[in-house]
């Protein structure tokens, strides 16, 4: 699951206007952004094997702190409360609204797990480091894996542009359509662009990915209004 994970936070938008899109997008993602700094330093680690899956040659065999059950459970806690005491530490809500907006976000991290669980190969662990490893490998079909990834971000999209509404600039008016076309073109490109040629390039190409598409949706989020 790749562009699919954004579908959540899209829908994060609906249950609560004000949760900003910018961290929910970091926090679909947060564990993946983990992964790929903990492949660069050797904490965690890939193989890339030709024609291991449909949809990508990643043979994920080692990845216990950030794509556990257990260890998605514990970031989306962290997340909660950084998240509370830190960014929103001088925002005037109140403290049901802080809670509200923080469980979402850590909610969005939690979501990581599950939305990989259907595409992934049995690579996803439940404890740490022992006990079984689950995935339902969907990736193993790539028409039905673009199908799952396409549909999802539509929900998505749909729930967004249900809790907001255009903002009086170009950006506000189209950004946000433009940025959901460009999603879902990713989600149905992805699966065919040639694989990173090693591990750092992997790494890095993740990190300015995850980044980059975190900030262009807070940006075109504060161009909208509530709806």
């Amino acid at each position: 699951m790749f562009i699919g994970h954004y579908s959540v936070s899209f829908a994060s938008k609906k249950a609560e206007p004000k949760t900003p899109l910018w961290a929910s997008f970091v926090g679909v993602q947060f564990v993946d952004i983990l992964f790929m700094i903990f492949i660069l330093f050797g904490i965690e680690g890939v193989r890339f094997v030709p024609g291991f899956t449909e949809v990508n040659n990643f043979d994920l065999y080692y990845m216990p702190i950030t794509h556990s059950l257990v260890g998605g459970i514990g970031w989306s806690i962290l997340c909660f409360l950084v998240f509370k005491f830190v960014f929103l530490r001088s925002k005037p809500y109140s403290d049901s609204l802080k809670n509200k907006i923080s469980g979402l976000i850590g909610l969005t991290v939690l979501s990581h797990y599950f939305l990989d669980l259907p595409m992934h190969t049995k690579d996803l662990p439940i404890l740490f480091d022992s006990g079984p490893k689950i995935g339902f490998g969907l990736w193993h079909n790539r028409i039905l894996s673009i199908a799952t990834e396409v549909t999802l971000t539509l929900i998505g999209l749909i729930l967004y542009f249900r809790a907001t509404k255009p903002g009086p600039t170009f950006g506000g008016k189209y950004g946000m359509q433009i940025f959901g076309g460009i999603l879902l073109v990713l989600a149905i490109a992805t699966p065919f662009f040639p694989p990173p040629a090693s591990i750092p390039e992997l790494g890095i190409q993740g990190i300015f990915g995850y980044a980059l598409l975190a900030w262009v949706a807070g940006w075109l989020d504060g161009k909208r209004l509530p709806a």
